[in-house]
This record gives structure tokens, C-alpha cells and sequence, in this order.
């Protein structure tokens, strides 16, 4: 049930994904507007300062997590309410698919494209820019609303972090592995702490 949860929303990301960058190319836009070229190196210092901010936040919310044996138990609970992370090393295998597929595709949906559109709809006010930023990282938090309140308060703050990265440097290669890596960590800690039941 769960590497069939992995794949199926894997191809629905895909679908997606390809479906954005090919009414991207025939409406002639160029793939760098899009995200998917370097973008404007050397990064911004603040947008880099952004992203490192967030690789600190994020590995001290992994050692909140896990920090104790309290805190394991309690995550441990919260992975096991989900159902649907690996607790096994094959699980764990096909669930890599999933975190790469959630690393491109949802820059390229979320950041790349929402942004960009946002961003050309709204102007270039504050406002706009504001909001080109916000909304769509309130729409991917709410995208993972089944992991409850507390991790869409997280990972909205994430989306913005990205987003204004995304922002400054036009640009989703960077953005695309550190997802990918947060989404496989979180796997590797899901498979310690739930591989311990079976």
C-alpha cells in the first residue's frame, strides 16, 4: 500500500510537473524563466544567508525531534499516525523515488511556475511581490495538511524561505537537492524510528 502511494503520487507530481513545462514551451517562454537555468550567479548574499538560515532551522527541528527518547517516542507516534513513511529498507528504497520526484516537481510547481505567474499577474509592487511569495507558500503547506498543524506551520515558512531564494536568484537547482535531502532525511529518520516495531 505505501510503495503504491509512493508511485502514484510520484506520477501525479510528474504529470503535473510536465504539463507546466510543456504549456511553458509553446506558449515560448524560455526555460530560464521557469527556474531551470542557473540564474543569476552569484547568488544574492541575502538569498544564500536565507537558504543557510533554513539548513540550520531545519536540523535543529530534526534534533528537537529526535534529541531524546522522549521526543524519538513521540515522533516515532506521529510517523506511525501517518501510515504512509518507510519503516523498512525496502520501503525506504521506493520512497526515494517520491523524495526526488517531491524535490523537482514541487520546485518547479510551487516555486518555478506559482511564482512566476504571481509574480508577472500581480506587478512588481510590494504588494505583489508580497503576495507572489505568500500564496503559494500557503498553498504547498496546506498541500501537506496531512501532516497536521504544527508541520504546515513549518513547512509555510520553508516555502517562503525558498521562495524569496527563488526570488533573488531565479534560479530551482539549489532549492530542488536541498528538498530532495530533506525529504530523504526525513525518511532515514522515519525508517530508524519506525524499522524499531517491526
Amino acid at each position: 500500500m505505501k510503495i503504491a502511494l509512493y508511485y502514484g503520487n510520484g506520477a501525479l507530481l510528474w504529470g503535473l510537473t510536465a504539463m507546466i513545462i510543456i504549456v511553458w514551451y509553446f506558449s515560448g517562454r524560455p526555460m530560464v524563466d521557469l527556474g531551470l537555468g542557473w540564474g543569476d550567479f552569484p547568488y544574492d548574499l541575502g538569498a544564500v544567508m536565507v537558504l543557510s538560515a533554513f539548513i540550520g532551522l531545519y536540523l535543529l527541528d530534526v534534533y528537537l525531534e529526535a534529541g531524546s527518547s522522549d521526543r524519538r517516542e513521540a515522533t516515532r507516534r506521529e510517523f506511525h499516525r501517518m501510515g504512509f513513511l518507510p519503516a523498512n529498507s525496502r520501503e525506504f528504497l521506493h520512497f526515494l523515488f517520491l523524495a526526488v520526484t517531491a524535490g523537482v516537481c514541487e520546485e518547479v510547481i510551487y516555486r518555478g511556475f506559482m511564482i512566476s505567474y504571481l509574480t508577472e499577474v500581480l506587478g512588481p509592487s510590494p504588494l505583489g511581490q508580497v503576495s507572489a511569495l505568500v500564496i503559494p507558500a500557503v498553498a504547498f503547506g496546506l498541500g501537506h495538511f496531512y501532516q497536521g498543524g504544527r508541520a504546515v506551520m513549518k513547512i509555510v515558512l520553508m516555502a517562503i524561505l525558498f521562495g524569496f531564494f527563488f526570488m533573488k536568484s531565479w534560479t530551482l537547482w539549489p532549492l530542488m537537492l536541498l528538498h530532495t535531502a530533506v525529504d530523504v532525511l526525513g525518511g532515514v529518520l522515519s525508517w530508524s524510528l519506525l524499522g524499531r516495531e517491526e
